[in-house]
């Protein structure tokens, strides 16, 4: 159930904001329009993240809250915000595979400074996979 809850809740707003980048590859606009509105979608995904209510999110994820889990996200939502930052640079070019090269590599980080399972890495790296859909 909580992986339900985990894929509904930040899935939508965040499905929502990739969804307008998405939109953003197909639209008839200009170039500079385009531009403009992926720096946009870029944004408001970094500020969904900033909001973030770790303890909630970790029930969802994990199903517990734990020291070690906190850890583990805090890493990986540092690495996905710094790696948004540098695709703001060269938005033109995001999709999902180059999204996911990025939570892998936020999933490395987050391997080698914290002391957290194989298996809880690869469910909160489904998590935020599941993030671009």
């Amino acid at each position: 159930m909580a992986d339900k809850k985990s894929n509904f809740g930040l899935g939508v707003m965040l499905g929502t904001i990739i969804g307008g980048l998405t939109a953003f590859f197909l639209s008839p606009k200009s170039g500079p329009e385009n531009r403009e509105m992926a720096k946009a979608k870029i944004a408001a995904l970094k500020k969904t993240l900033e909001e973030h209510k770790v303890p909630e999110k970790l029930q969802e994820i994990y199903g517990e809250v734990t020291d070690e889990g906190k850890k583990a996200f805090l890493i990986a939502k540092k690495e996905l915000e710094k790696k948004l930052s540098q695709l703001e640079e060269s938005f033109a070019n995001m999709d999902k595979e180059k999204y996911l090269k990025l939570v892998d590599e936020a999933m490395k980080k987050v391997k080698e400074q914290t002391k957290e399972t194989a298996e809880r890495i690869n469910r909160l790296r489904a998590y935020f996979a599941d993030r671009f859909n």
